[in-house]
């Protein structure tokens, strides 16, 4: 008897494995320089198809220079492949190509490119040195960042007071006492103080005086 329906398809298409990658949806995580740590551990930890992700990269990026290369791809930045790429092309500031002889020490940043490069397994050991780099990455950039400078009060255009209490504010405002310290003396609420003084435009008396 013969058939004749439609064959089916039963062949693997070449990149069927790109819908199990587990930086699908990810990309902001991939392409953001302060969260490559993040991305490799999703590549090395999560994803069930790095190996297949390496070749691919490997063959897209061939001989491709630092420039024509991004974001985090199978654990490696585009920096470390382009270093690793013994094809890639080169200028003479880029870093140098980095060549592997069999004695990186297990626990150095060099041993766990090898094994992210060759696709060798990760020991414990390389992926605690991983986590403890980044760290220490942190801490750096957290003690070198520079701090926004505190927001200064601007005052509003001066007002002149207008009755009693806002003169009474006034003078003690002038006298340099803070705002506890004429609260405490006219025996009214901070919030009352700091309305009148707003009001008025005036800058806060920053030091603080004991009210007598």
């Amino acid at each position: 008897m013969n058939h004749t329906g439609s064959v089916p398809d039963t062949a693997g298409h070449r990149y069927d494995w790109m819908a199990h990658a587990a930086c699908r949806d990810q990309r902001d995580v991939f392409d953001t320089p302060k969260r490559e740590h993040e991305a490799r551990t999703i590549c090395v930890a999560r994803c069930p198809v790095r190996s297949q992700c390496l070749a691919y990269t490997k063959e897209t990026e061939r001989g491709l220079h630092r420039d024509d290369r991004d974001g985090v791809a199978a654990g490696l930045t585009y920096d470390e492949r382009h270093r690793l790429d013994s094809t890639a092309r080169r200028r003479n500031e880029d870093a140098p190509l980095i060549q592997f002889t069999g004695a990186e020490r297990c626990g150095t940043h060099l041993a766990l490119l090898r094994h992210l490069w060759l696709d060798e397994p990760i020991d414990p050991k390389c992926w605690s040195g991983e986590v403890y780099r980044d760290h220490e990455n942190r801490n750096w950039r957290q003690r070198n960042t520079p701090q926004p400078e505190p927001a200064q009060e601007t005052p509003a255009q001066e007002t002149k007071p207008r009755t009693p209490r806002e003169w009474c504010v006034y003078t003690l405002w002038s006298s340099g006492l803070s705002d506890p310290a004429i609260a405490h003396r006219m025996a009214i609420s901070l919030d009352s103080v700091q309305q009148v003084r707003k009001r008025l435009g005036l800058l806060a008396n920053l030091h603080v005086e004991q009210a007598s």
